[in-house]
């Protein structure tokens, strides 16, 4: 049976005398709702990990998997009691493919961005992962990218890797960070993905994911249904910086990605004061 998710809605809230409550009857504290995220994410991979699996063996970059991957990640957003927005996704041309960067503070950060991108995406995603099994399988076959960025040769393949999924039609996903934030503010970023831009050529697209931090904490068990916005920056052309001006690159990309956050604050506390 196809989820709510899929007829429109990208997550709901309930709320019950001020609280968030997620699907089910009455209030229910953060760890229940944590429970209930885990188990359904859970029954969620493992129907659509074997599927994908499946059809990437025959060929992995088909569109069904990119349909399935976004039934994947709605089914776990509504899960997750989410209320999902996005602004700027007119920015992207469905036509085209893209380095998106993004900043990373929540687990929930990789389906949230499946849910409200409509591009056909692929993560560099921690090599670890892809020895997990079933899920493993489903990230192997669909065209994940791993990496191991401790391992310099490695982290090398993995960035030709990347380049020929873009060259198969795939947009490219990356966490600069290189992992969660703990903080609200953002980590250093690191310069793979806007080196992978300068190879590839394709524009660099400043993705800001808004209240992840407040959903899903890392580090903490404690899920927290709300709002999440996300908000697609103006393109960046690698064509203006060389080889040897990728840190101005990251820069520019960070600087967008803070301004939008920024912005966001700046809105929060204008509506509060009215």
């Amino acid at each position: 049976m196809i989820p709510p998710a899929l007829n429109g809605s990208c997550g709901s809230i309930r709320r019950s005398n001020g609280r968030n409550d997620f699907p089910g009857s009455g209030y229910n504290p953060p760890v229940l709702r944590t429970l209930f995220l885990i188990a359904a994410a859970t029954a969620d991979t493992l129907i659509v990990a074997p599927l994908v699996t499946i059809i990437g063996l025959v060929n992995s970059h088909s569109p069904l998997i990119d349909r399935l991957i976004r039934w994947w990640a709605l089914v776990i957003v509504r899960a997750a009691g989410l209320t999902l927005t996005a602004q700027g996704t007119e920015k992207l041309d469905p036509a085209r493919r893209y380095i998106l960067v993004a900043n990373h503070a929540s687990y929930l950060d990789i389906p949230i961005l499946f849910a409200a991108v409509h591009q056909p995406l692929r993560f560099l995603a921690k090599a670890s992962l892809f020895k997990v099994p079933i899920f493993g399988w489903g990230l192997k076959y669909s065209g994940f990218v791993p990496i191991d960025r401790k391992n310099r040769k490695t982290a090398i393949a993995s960035f030709d890797l990347a380049s020929s999924r873009i060259a198969k039609g795939n947009s490219i996903v990356v966490f600069p960070e290189e992992g969660r934030s703990s903080e609200r503010q953002m980590k250093p970023f690191q310069r793979g993905a806007f080196l992978l831009a300068l190879k590839s050529g394709l524009p660099v697209v400043p993705v800001a994911i808004i209240g992840n931090f407040d959903a899903l904490p890392p580090g903490r068990f404690s899920l927290h249904p709300g709002p999440i916005e996300v908000r697609i920056g103006d393109q960046i052309d690698p064509a203006d910086f060389t080889v040897r001006q990728k840190e101005a690159l990251s820069t520019a990309a960070r600087q967008r990605i803070a301004a939008m956050l920024r912005g966001t604050r700046q809105e929060q506390r204008e509506e509060g004061e009215s």
